[in-house]
């Protein structure tokens, strides 16, 4: 039987900084990963970096168009581009997986909604891989490149309230990033932000949970 309260119906979780641990920066993935790259040029060329970024993390272009362009900017192999890239994404959270698991034996909604892209999507779901989390134990997934908007755009929190039929006030939504949890907010989802220092959030996460009567 569900311990939820009648308002909290679906918890829906962002993945890095939040359930999963990753990078600060290209900087410490590229230490991570043992290549050496001038990343100087993509903070020189703040704009078109981000918007390679957002083009990848929504479809646009393929990681080998990305990674020539970035490699382009850099200076770099597209091959240490990769290494770099693939490090980014490191180890899910200690207690993070036990979290779902306990939200679902409540018989409460999961969901995760991330902005990312293909190849660290593949890692996520890699058996084996440092970054691997059990996402099939969340009952929906929504990453960004695979339904084409990320987040701050409205168009992906709508789409998760038709893919689940969940109201927006039944919605808790726990993202590390303002912008887009004021988005979550301005439709009329629940909102908590996960500061993104903490070394490990899952104990925070439990704690605003129980506030909103989810766990005793």
């Amino acid at each position: 039987m569900s311990t939820a309260t009648p308002d909290v119906r679906l918890v829906v979780f962002d993945l890095g900084r939040v359930l999963i641990r990753i990078c600060d920066d290209w900087r410490h993935a590229c230490r991570c990963a043992g290549v050496e790259i001038n990343v100087s040029p993509l903070l020189a060329n703040a704009a078109k970096f981000k918007q390679l970024s957002n083009a990848i993390e929504v479809g646009q272009i393929s990681f080998e168009e990305f990674a020539q362009s970035i490699a382009e900017m850099t200076g770099a192999s597209p091959g240490q581009i990769r290494c770099a890239f693939e490090a980014y994404t490191r180890e899910p959270y200690a207690g993070a997986a036990d979290l779902i698991d306990e939200l679902n034996a409540a018989e409460i909604g999961t969901a995760c909604l991330s902005n990312t892209n293909e190849p660290h999507w593949g890692l996520l779901s890699k058996p084996g891989h440092l970054s691997y989390f059990p996402l099939n134990r969340l009952k929906h997934r929504f990453a960004s490149h695979l339904v084409r908007f990320r987040k701050p755009d409205e168009a992906i929190y709508a789409h998760v309230e038709k893919e689940t039929g969940a109201s927006p006030r039944s919605i808790l939504f726990f993202d590390d990033v303002a912008e887009n949890v004021d988005a979550a907010a301005r439709r009329g989802w629940r909102v908590h932000r996960v500061d993104p220092k903490l070394d490990n959030p899952v104990p925070h996460l439990r704690a605003v949970l129980r506030d909103h009567g989810l766990f005793r």
